[in-house]
C-alpha cells in the first residue's frame, strides 16, 4: 500500500485553544460513561432478562443512537455543531434521571431508545468540530489526542462503576447524569460554534461568456473518485454522501468491525457473569483497557506516523483478531486480563486513524453529514451486536462466539488492505480542494485588512 500522506510532528500549541475545551468536556463524559457498559447485566441481573432478551433491549438503545447519529450530522451541517451538541447533552440528561425510576422492561427499552435518540448526536458533532478547528495536516493528531480523551475517562470510571453497579445501579445513571450536565456547562462557556459560514463564489466567466474551470476555486471535496461534485444545494446534501462509493465501502467495512469491537461491552460481561466473575473483574478490564491506551496513545501516535494510516488500520484489526480468539479460552481474570491487552493494542491503531479518514474524506460543507453516516456503522452495531452476539452465546456458547468474532476481525482487516489505493487517491483530492479553500479564505481576509 502507498500513501499520499507525510509525517508532520504536531505539538500541543499546534492545536487551538477551543480544541482543549472540547477535548475537556469529551473527557469529563467519558469519565462517568457508566450506562452502556454495565447494560446488560443491570437487565440481567436487576431485570432478570436472559442474554438474548438484553441484548434485544440494548439493540433499542442502539437503534436510537443510529437515528441520532446521522440526525446530529445533518443538523451540524444545518443549524450549527454547538446548537447539536448542547440539546443532545442536556436531553441526555433529563433521560439518564428518568431511566432507574422506569418499572419493567418495555419501560426500559422506551427510555433506552429515547436516550440513544438523544445521546447519540454528540459523538458525531464532536468529530465534526475537530475536523472544522484542526487544519488537515493536524487533524491525525488531534484525533488521537480526542480518543485519548475518551480512553482517559474510561480508565478512571468504570473502576468506581464496577463497585456502583454492587451496591446500586441507579447511582451509575444518576452519577452519569451529572457529569454529562458538567461537560454540558464547559461546552455551553468555553465553546463557540466551530460551522465557517461558506461564501458565495461567482463563477469565473470565459471570453466566449461560457464559465471558465480553469478559474474555479474549488471549495468542495469530489463526491467520487472521478472528482465530478454531486450537490443538493451547497456542498450537496445526504444523498451525495451516500452515494459516495469509496466513502461508504469504507463505512460497510468499519460496520463489521464495529459488530465485532461492541462485543466487549455487551456479551463479555455476560460471559464472565457466566464464569462466576463479578460486575468488578468486568470493571477492572475496562480500567485495563483505558490505562494502557492512556499510557501507549501518545507515545506511539508519533511513531504510527511513520506509516500511512491504512497499514496501521489493516494491522490494527488483525491484532484485535488475535485478542478477541483468545477470549474463547479464558477462564481466569489473568487470562482476560492478557486478551483485553492484545486487543487493546489493536483499538489503539483502528479508531483513530479511522476518524480522521472520514475526517479527510470529507469537504467542509458536508463534514457533518459524513461524520454522522460514519456514526452509524457504531451505532447501528450496537444495535445488530448485542442481538447477534446474545443468540450465539445463548445457542452455541462462548468459544464458537469470540472464534466467530475473531474471524470476522479477519476479513475485515483484508478488506480494509484491498481497498486502501481508492481512499488515498480521495484523500489527495479531497486534501487539494481544502487547501485551495483556505488559501482563498485567507487572501479575501487579508484584501479585506487591507481596505
Amino acid at each position: 500500500m502507498t500513501s499520499v500522506e507525510t509525517a508532520v510532528h504536531t505539538r500541543l500549541r499546534d492545536l487551538p485553544a477551543t480544541f482543549w475545551w472540547l477535548w475537556t468536556a469529551q473527557l469529563v463524559v467519558w469519565i462517568g460513561r457508566f450506562v452502556v457498559p454495565y447494560m446488560t447485566i443491570f437487565l440481567t441481573s436487576s431485570i432478570g432478562m436472559s442474554a438474548a432478551g438484553a441484548g434485544s433491549v440494548v439493540a433499542a438503545y442502539g437503534l436510537g443512537v443510529v437515528v441520532s447519529s446521522l440526525a446530529g450530522g445533518v443538523l451540524a451541517d444545518r443549524i450549527g455543531r454547538r446548537k447539536v451538541l448542547l440539546g443532545s447533552e442536556l436531553l441526555s440528561v433529563l433521560v439518564l434521571v428518568a431511566i432507574p425510576l422506569a418499572d419493567g422492561p418495555v419501560l426500559i427499552a422506551v427510555l433506552l431508545t429515547v436516550y440513544g435518540l438523544f445521546n447519540g448526536a454528540a459523538g458525531p458533532v464532536i468529530h465534526t468540530m475537530v475536523g472544522d478547528l484542526v487544519e488537515p495536516r493536524h487533524r491525525r493528531a488531534a484525533f488521537n489526542y480526542n480518543y485519548w480523551a475518551v480512553n482517559l475517562g474510561y480508565a478512571i470510571g468504570p473502576l468506581a462503576a464496577g463497585f456502583m453497579a454492587e451496591h446500586s445501579f441507579s447511582l451509575l445513571f444518576w452519577c452519569q447524569a451529572a457529569l454529562v450536565l458538567v461537560s454540558t456547562a464547559v461546552i455551553a462557556v468555553k465553546v463557540p460554534e466551530t460551522r465557517l459560514p461558506v461564501p458565495d463564489i461567482a463563477e469565473p466567466v470565459g471570453p466566449s461568456g461560457a464559465a471558465d474551470p480553469s478559474a474555479l476555486v474549488v471549495t468542495a471535496a469530489p463526491a467520487t473518485a472521478r472528482g465530478a461534485q454531486r450537490s443538493s444545494g451547497r456542498g450537496g446534501g445526504l444523498l451525495s454522501v451516500l452515494g459516495d462509493r469509496v466513502f461508504m465501502t469504507f463505512a460497510a467495512v468499519m460496520f463489521v468491525y464495529s459488530v465485532v469491537y461492541v462485543q466487549s461491552t455487551t456479551t463479555l460481561p455476560l460471559v464472565m457473569a457466566q464464569q462466576g466473575h463479578p460486575p468488578s473483574h468486568f470493571g477492572l478490564l475496562l480500567t485495563l483497557n483505558g490505562v494502557l491506551l492512556c499510557v501507549l496513545q501518545l507515545p506511539t501516535a508519533r511513531l504510527l506516523t511513520r506509516w500511512s494510516r491504512d497499514i496501521v488500520i489493516v494491522v490494527a484489526i488483525a491484532l484485535t483478531a488475535v485478542g478477541v480468539g483468545l477470549q474463547a479460552a479464558a477462564m481466569s481474570l489473568a487470562m482476560y486480563f492478557v486478551a483485553v491487552a492484545i486487543w487493546t493494542l489493536g483499538e489503539m491503531g483502528s479508531h483513530p486513524q479511522a476518524t480522521s479518514i472520514t475526517a479527510d474524506l470529507a469537504d467542509a460543507e458536508r463534514r457533518g453529514r459524513y461524520q454522522g453516516v460514519y456514526g452509524v456503522t457504531h451505532s447501528l452495531a450496537m444495535a445488530v451486536g448485542p442481538v447477534l452476539g446474545g443468540l450465539v452465546l445463548d445457542h452455541h456458547g462462548s468459544q464458537v462466539l469470540w472464534l466467530g468474532a475473531a474471524a470476522l476481525a479477519v476479513v475485515v482487516s483484508v478488506l480494509m488492505a484491498t481497498t486502501s489505493r481508492s481512499r488515498q487517491r480521495r484523500v489527495a483530492a479531497v486534501l487539494a480542494a481544502d487547501a485551495k479553500a483556505r488559501a482563498t479564505r485567507l487572501a479575501r481576509a487579508t484584501a479585506l485588512a487591507r481596505t
